[in-house]
């Protein structure tokens, strides 16, 4: 068999193997690149409520379980404190709340996870373990050669000779530009 017949099958198979993936990388990617504008991994809320209007020491975890339970969200209560300026600060899974007994009014903010976009992001980061990472690191390969034996598939006028190289070149370039502006 011929090397470039080998190289086409190879290529054509690595990457039929490898699409989901690469979807998901890049999908992830973009997340992630815009990180700065919105968080990718977790959708912050902020709501203010009313309480009834009375004094700090009124607040036991049972009053806060009820006040958290006529919210309109799923938290759970995990426990307060009553800070020298008399406001109840109130843990809860993946937040916080302050109620201002005297005013009769709270803050509530609080993360939850984006669906999908958070997992897809962990494994983007490789964050999931050993395992994982040598998943990551042999799809890494893969592009590599997918990449490598792109460049030697076609031959003639638009084969990598008269026409691929220059913009092999430029895409090595663009982010070489870019490194030496910015770093």
């Amino acid at each position: 068999m011929k090397i470039r017949k080998l190289l086409r099958i190879l290529h054509r198979d690595f990457g039929y193997f490898i699409v989901g993936m690469t979807t998901v990388y890049a999908l992830s990617g973009i997340f992630l690149n815009h990180r700065h504008d919105f968080n990718p991994d977790y959708k912050i809320y902020t709501d203010d409520f009313i309480v009834q209007k009375g004094n700090a020491e009124d607040f036991d975890a049972n009053t806060i379980k009820r006040v958290i339970s006529e919210l309109p969200y799923d938290l759970k209560y995990k426990k307060h404190y009553i800070s020298s300026d008399n406001l109840v600060h109130v843990f809860i899974e993946s937040g916080e709340m302050v109620i201002d007994p005297m005013k009769g009014e709270g803050v509530l903010r609080f993360l939850e996870r984006r669906p999908l976009i958070f997992e897809m992001n962990k494994l983007h980061k490789a964050t999931l373990g050993t395992t994982w990472k040598w998943v990551s690191d042999i799809m890494a390969f893969i592009l590599l050669f997918v990449a490598i034996s792109g460049i030697f598939l076609l031959k003639g006028k638009r084969g990598f000779v008269r026409w691929g190289w220059w913009l092999m070149v430029a895409g090595f370039v663009v982010p070489l530009v870019f490194a030496l502006i910015f770093i």
